[in-house]
């Protein structure tokens, strides 16, 4: 309700004001509006005993008391403004125990690790760590680790704690593209300065520019920068590093002084039998070597080869020793005591047969033969062999010719 206000009359005692019961009616209405509003409706929700300065009237759950702004109850909302200090006093944010910082930018959270005390900022960030002089960059023991660098300087920086030559604590200057050889601790090219086809030599303290005199006392030494083989290559990474010569199957190797000697340890093939693609078994004195296309085999006699193909069923095409050109069906002329070979390349199309009478129903000739006439038919004319026989496709009368066998 809008606050009652006594009605004090025209003047005094005119009778023009509130009655007695009327104003006292008006002020119990504003007190109960009050009570009602910040406390119970009968005691009061606020307690003033001994605020101090700068607390504010927080809830405890029963009343309103003086209490410090300790902890948020909500995100703060700056609106646009900042967070401030007075009297050149710190802005400190320090979460309890190992909890952690987290400041988050969009989607990406960087986060100060209350338990290991680092700081971990997931995408890219930038920073300025140069210094007017090398003095005014933090101190190496107490920033061991820190990478900065210096106006004017072209070497960048790192605090460093270096143990060789009880170096301790410093702060190394480090090479970069830019940097000349001369900056590295034990080169010394300014005492001397270079000149043209010297190399760095070791005096006993220092890498100094000298002249190259080669090993041994020689001007040069003829050297190779590796070595290869038929798989493979190597280059030495050292001055007293180690080529070893391994033997391979049945190879060693053997080192005498300045000689080195390479032995055959297996089992020599002094035979034709010992030999992968060889079949020699059954051979006897006379006989001759000819390659079926697996294995070289022997023969009787020395071997005559002949192709037969057949580009229709109207004849044999012969190709091989005595013909210029395919040749179909011709006469052919073998002598007793020589071994032929045909190469039915048409197989079980244009099966190849010998025959002492003419004819598909003809008599098979089959004296002397190994093989098959699907395949490659081997014959060894023997030396009672008809004068004149006869060569058929089993299938198609009209593939056939005449063998003439002479002495």
């Amino acid at each position: 309700m809008a606050k009652q206000s006594l009605g004090l009359g025209t003047a005094a005692n005119d009778n023009t004001g509130d009655t007695l019961r009327a104003g006292g009616d008006k002020i119990n209405d504003n007190f109960n509006e009050i009570y009602s509003a910040i406390g119970n409706g009968t005691n009061l929700s606020i307690s003033l005993t001994n605020p101090a300065n700068g607390q504010v009237l927080r809830y405890n759950g029963t009343s309103f008391i003086p209490s410090d702004y300790s902890n948020l109850t909500s995100a703060l909302d700056v609106n646009g403004n900042s967070i401030v200090s007075s009297s050149n006093g710190n802005i400190a944010l320090n979460p309890n125990g190992t909890g952690d910082v987290l400041i988050q930018v969009g989607s990406t959270t960087h986060t100060f690790d209350g338990a290991t005390g680092t700081a971990d900022f997931p995408s890219a960030i930038k920073y300025k760590n140069e210094y007017d002089a090398l003095g005014s960059a933090p101190a190496a023991a107490t920033y061991p680790g820190y990478f900065f660098t210096v106006d004017g300087d072209d070497n960048p920086y790192v605090n460093i704690n270096i143990t060789a030559g009880g170096v301790g604590d410093t702060r190394a200057s480090l090479l970069t593209q830019y940097s000349g050889i001369d900056a590295l601790a034990d080169v010394d090219t300014t005492t001397v300065a270079p000149t043209s086809n010297q190399i760095l030599k070791w005096n006993g303290s220092n890498w100094t520019p000298a002249d190259e005199t080669g090993g041994g006392g020689a001007a040069t030494q003829n050297i190779f920068a590796s070595v290869a083989g038929d798989t493979g290559s190597t280059t030495a990474d050292s001055t007293s590093d180690t080529l070893t010569i391994a033997g391979g199957t049945n190879i060693t190797t053997a080192v005498s002084g300045d000689t080195l000697t390479v032995n055959f340890s297996g089992t020599l093939t002094t035979t034709l039998a010992a030999l992968t693609d060889t079949d020699v078994s059954g051979i006897v004195q006379g006989d001759s070597l000819f390659w079926n296309g697996t294995n070289w085999v022997p023969v009787r006699s020395p071997i005559t080869w002949w192709e037969l193909t057949a580009p229709d069923a109207s004849g044999y095409n012969f190709t091989g020793p005595g013909f210029a050109s395919a040749t179909a069906d011709p006469d052919l002329y073998v002598m007793r005591g020589m071994t032929y070979a045909f190469d039915n390349t048409t197989g079980g199309a244009h099966p190849f047969r010998i025959q002492s009478t003419q004819g598909l129903s003809g008599t098979p000739y089959t004296t002397g033969q190994t093989g098959s006439g699907t395949t490659v038919l081997y014959w060894t004319v023997p030396m009672n062999a008809p004068s004149t026989l006869y060569y058929q496709c089993t299938i198609h009368a009209a593939m056939q010719g005449q063998i003439n066998v002479v002495s």
